[in-house]
């Protein structure tokens, strides 16, 4: 008895390991499907513990689970769940920008070849002339994500200009979504103000710092 009484203690203190459920989930925040019902490895941080799958519910049918279904993007919760059986993403007209390639465009498209409704991606920096990804989804949020025309009141590519003249700091920013097109222009700062001039800070470039 007492054997079998330890053997049910460090079952538990594995989460859940002896049932091979949860002893393949070795890095946090990776997903997948499985009965058709999307997982993620997930970490107890506060308690600390081996990596553990939580699920969702399974996708009622005639629904399916998928996992990235945009490849190369980072679009979160757009790109992996229950989705219906000709659909690779969430609804015709769907839009979001990707998070990790700001000017790219993703949008959800019935493909004529086989009917489906599958991602495809478009690169606004370059259209003519250049534009850049911004607005919200699902298409009802406006605005709505788009490719929108750039306004570039100031040096914005490849890198934002930012420099000084005397003590105020110039620093390109944006963009902002002004009548339909994403502007850039410039915010300056007077460094002396503070006490402080404008000059070259160790690794953040251009800054207010120290006399």
């Amino acid at each position: 008895m007492n054997r079998h009484l330890a053997v049910a203690v460090a079952c538990l203190l594995s989460l859940f390991a002896c049932t091979g459920e949860n002893n393949d989930c070795a890095t946090p925040g990776l997903q997948r499907c499985k009965n058709n019902a999307l997982q993620t490895c997930t970490r107890d941080w506060l308690f600390g513990g081996s990596p553990t799958w939580s699920s969702d519910p399974a996708c009622p049918s005639p629904q399916v689970c998928r996992v990235d279904t945009a490849p190369g993007a980072s679009l979160g919760a757009a790109e992996s769940g229950c989705f219906a059986p000709d659909a690779y993403c969430p609804a015709e007209g769907y839009a979001v920008c990707d998070s990790w390639w700001p000017t790219a465009l993703w949008s959800c498209i019935r493909r004529t070849s086989d009917h489906t409704l599958q991602w495809s991606m478009t690169s606004c920096s370059e259209l003519v002339p250049r534009a850049f990804c911004m607005g919200n989804s699902p298409p009802d949020d406006p605005p709505l994500a788009a490719c929108y025309e750039t306004v570039e009141n100031c040096p914005a590519f490849p890198l934002p200009d930012r420099h000084c003249e005397g003590s105020i700091l110039f620093q390109c920013q944006g963009p902002t979504l002004i009548d339909n097109k994403a502007v850039f222009d410039w915010y300056t700062t007077d460094c002396s103000l503070t006490g402080q001039g404008c000059g070259m800070a160790p690794q953040s470039g251009p800054s207010c710092v120290s006399p």
